[in-house]
């Protein structure tokens, strides 16, 4: 199996979601260590991958997959007889499921990434606190509702079952905390408890190096000067 899979791109929080499935799944794969928007994007293995200049991207000998959460459901369903990281296609279980990580995708990742552009790429995207407040502000609306499936006591957004439900909202919760937005102490408790796991450790020492922490707060800009 070791060389068949590779994972192209480190340092945020969605290239974090494939190591993170692939540590939990106990799946060897090959890294390359590309950062975003540096001159790792020109590598001329890279553009032979993929051209959307966008990261992570997964290789799986002529298949290729460059949305975060396309990859996780690949992996959920090619693997799942190692572990279940998602329920049975086609079962009301999976549409629940999709219902929650879309939800996550939609309209937790993408204020996340408002905040991104306007604030740690305002050389690119232009300085603009309002929008930043107002994305601050909307994630905070959104993360509610996935805190009250919490709310029952449920250890994992699925209920009993870690899932990869769960690797996506922690990412974004993740983000949340970098950037200096304040969670709840509910989902700082499951931030927490999902972040103590194994797989989680071992693919944030890969996808979180010294260097990749590095670049990534130089690109995120003071993040305090706003105090999100």
């Amino acid at each position: 199996m070791s060389g068949s899979l590779r994972v192209w791109g480190i340092g945020t929080a969605r290239t974090l979601r494939p190591h993170w499935a692939l540590a939990e799944l106990g799946i060897e794969y090959e890294t390359r260590d590309i950062l975003p928007r540096t001159r790792g994007m020109e590598d001329r293995d890279f553009l032979k991958v993929s051209q959307r200049g966008k990261i992570p991207i997964l290789e799986s000998g002529d298949m290729v997959i460059g949305e975060s959460g396309a990859i996780l459901f690949h992996l959920a369903d090619r693997y799942r007889e190692t572990i279940e990281l998602s329920p049975v296609a086609g079962s009301d279980q999976r549409a629940e499921f999709d219902d929650v990580c879309l939800f996550v995708l939609t309209e937790i990742d993408a204020p996340l990434y408002v905040i991104r552009r306007h604030l740690g790429l305002q050389d690119v995207y232009g300085e603009s606190p309002v929008a930043v407040l107002a994305a601050r502000d909307y994630f905070l609306r959104q993360v509610s509702e996935l805190e009250k499936r919490l709310g029952d006591g449920d250890e994992f957004l699925m209920g009993p079952k870690f899932s990869v439900a769960d690797i996506l909202f922690s990412s974004c919760l993740g983000w949340a905390a970098f950037i200096g937005i304040d969670l709840s102490s509910r989902l700082t408790d499951y931030q927490t408890q999902v972040t103590l796991r194994a797989a989680y450790r071992k693919a944030a020492r890969k996808n979180f190096s010294a260097e990749a922490q590095s670049a990534m707060r130089y690109q995120q800009g003071e993040v305090a000067q706003l105090r999100l």
